[in-house]
């Protein structure tokens, strides 16, 4: 977990030898309290059911293995009752790329989150890439410098909101690897408003415009955009003018006169990269999947898994507990 707050190493220690058991207990919970429909229609084989798929999928992606090598980890599940059956490993590929998961993966992470939204104030924003064909981020980031903008496919990226205290992700869209990240700020942060309540919103200067800072206001939080120079400069002397005090004018100010309280709450950003930096060594920096959407999905299974692993820790630190229909409600 983020933040300054020291540590219980009994119950850390607690929470990560016995985190597989009770994230397979948790994971089974959240997506049985999303009320997914079973749908057939008495016609041909019976389809496996999307709330098992998704569990088959979430827990691909967790243990970091290939479709083949996850079967015993299924076939424990199904022991366990967490699934009716064990379907075979090519089914699993398949359902992952499937587009109607995708609504369902947006509502588990945020069903998963909604727990701690009395632990979570402040919220940092980012993205990051995740190679394809088992390419490096960093050796993609290399490469697509060097190269046209129709050659940019080697990778996708993952833009996110997570909390600076449990590094719990609350809002999060997948996209092209060539997309901005700045006009994204605004559809996470609103996303993470409709549960969370934002006090402090940190974001990097990819991220600086009027635009989101007025959006950041809006919703009754400051915004912490790491500002440029002439920029600055520029806003003082108009605020000396009496212009008016605009959301854009107050941040600037705010820098310029209290910098080293500035710098305090937006120092608290780098946790946003410790968010990505846990997602990627738990459960890889690559994306496994060949299919574009099925690209996009394993992308949103390692926000979920990361969310899993999050809240186990904080049942065990926090003494947390869950009620996932409420939360499903929440992320409706």
């Amino acid at each position: 977990m983020g933040g300054s707050r020291k540590r219980n190493w009994s119950s850390y220690n607690l929470s990560h030898t016995s985190e597989k058991i009770v994230a397979m207990r948790i994971l089974n919970d959240a997506v049985n309290s999303l009320g997914i429909p079973y749908d057939y229609d008495g016609i041909g084989r019976p389809p496996i059911p999307m709330d098992d798929m998704i569990k088959c999928c979430i827990l691909k992606v967790y243990n970091c293995f290939s479709s083949r090598h996850t079967t015993p980890d299924l076939a424990m599940a199904n022991a366990l009752g967490y699934l009716s059956h064990v379907p075979h490993f090519n089914i699993v590929s398949k359902y992952l790329r499937s587009p109607e998961m995708t609504g369902y993966l947006h509502k588990l992470y945020i069903t998963l989150a909604v727990p701690l939204k009395e632990a979570e104030t402040t919220f940092a924003a980012d993205a990051t890439g995740f190679g394809t064909f088992k390419k490096n981020w960093q050796e993609t980031k290399g490469w697509f410098r060097s190269q046209k903008m129709s050659q940019w496919k080697e990778f996708k990226k993952l833009h996110i909101i997570c909390g600076v205290k449990t590094n719990i992700v609350t809002s999060a869209k997948t996209t092209e690897g060539h997309a901005n990240d700045s006009p994204f700020l605004i559809e996470l942060m609103r996303e993470t408003a409709k549960r969370f309540d934002i006090k402090y919103m940190c974001a990097d200067a990819g991220y600086l415009s009027k635009a989101n800072c007025e959006a950041v206001k809006r919703i009754g939080a400051q915004p912490l955009i790491k500002p440029k120079k002439r920029y600055v400069e520029k806003a003082v002397i108009e605020v000396k003018n009496r212009k008016k005090m605009t959301a854009w004018r107050e941040m600037l100010w705010f820098w310029d006169r209290h910098n080293k309280l500035f710098r305090h709450y937006y120092h608290k950003r780098s946790n946003v990269e410790s968010t990505f930096s846990v997602i990627k060594r738990r459960f890889l920096p690559y994306l496994r999947s060949k299919d574009e959407h099925g690209q996009y999905n394993e992308m949103l299974c390692k926000v979920v898994c990361h969310n899993l692993s999050v809240l186990v820790n904080s049942i065990f630190e926090l003494n947390l507990e869950s009620d996932f229909k409420k939360a499903a409600a929440a992320a409706s």
